[in-house]
């Protein structure tokens, strides 16, 4: 059954509605400042500890060093850290060595991408694909090219989660297409950018009933 991640939460409400319709994980984008939904590290990790057993907490950073990354890590105590793109395979590979949370590597939806992908397999215990649009990856509720993303599925040794514009009338044909280890969303479950909670149920609805064989 294909995993899903609400992300951007920003409140305990949204937190809640998320866990009680079946979320697997749940993403706070934590010190961002170009995204309209970061929060600080304080607030990250009030709201992860108030996550249940057997619901992953994710942190969305874009730190300038490993030694950044792991202090974003330790200081919320999440379950896994994502790297949106702003480390080096280097940094990568030394914060593995610093933090016992998994590591995910965000990669660009883009022709050339396969070959970074295939570095960050060597650090990452998955890797995230998202649009990327306006010199911007991730966060742009655009669709991506999936054809490019069910390559990346086939060619690569390590889970991947699919991102990019995904929503709850999309969502299952994005599945079928790309069969990936898992799905995120953020824009596609909000309403004037706030976590919508008919939408995230009617999200996780479609994931959980999607059957991969």
């Amino acid at each position: 059954m294909t995993r899903a991640k609400i992300c951007g939460i920003r409140d305990a409400g949204a937190r809640d509605v998320a866990v009680a319709a079946g979320a697997d994980a749940v993403g706070f984008v934590v010190e961002i400042s170009r995204s309209k939904r970061s929060i600080d590290r304080g607030e990250a990790r009030g709201l992860i500890q108030g996550l249940p057993p057997f619901v992953s907490s994710v942190i969305v950073v874009e730190p300038q060093s490993a030694a950044e990354a792991a202090n974003l890590a330790l200081d919320t105590g999440a379950d896994v850290i994502q790297i949106n793109d702003s480390l080096s395979f280097e940094d990568m590979a030394t914060l593995k060595n610093m933090v016992p949370a998994r590591l995910v590597a965000t990669v660009p939806a883009s022709p050339g991408g396969l070959n970074h992908a295939r570095q960050m397999t060597r650090v990452a215990d998955a890797l995230l694909i998202d649009s990327f649009e306006g010199g911007k990856l991730g966060g742009t509720g655009t669709v991506h090219d999936w054809n490019l993303s069910s390559d990346l599925v086939r060619n690569v040794d390590v889970p991947l989660i699919l991102a990019g514009g995904l929503d709850p009338e999309n969502v299952a044909e994005a599945i079928e297409k790309v069969r990936p280890y898992a799905v995120d969303v953020s824009s596609g479950v909000e309403t004037d950018g706030a976590k919508d909670p008919e939408k995230i149920k009617a999200f996780l609805k479609e994931v959980k009933s999607c059957h991969q064989p």
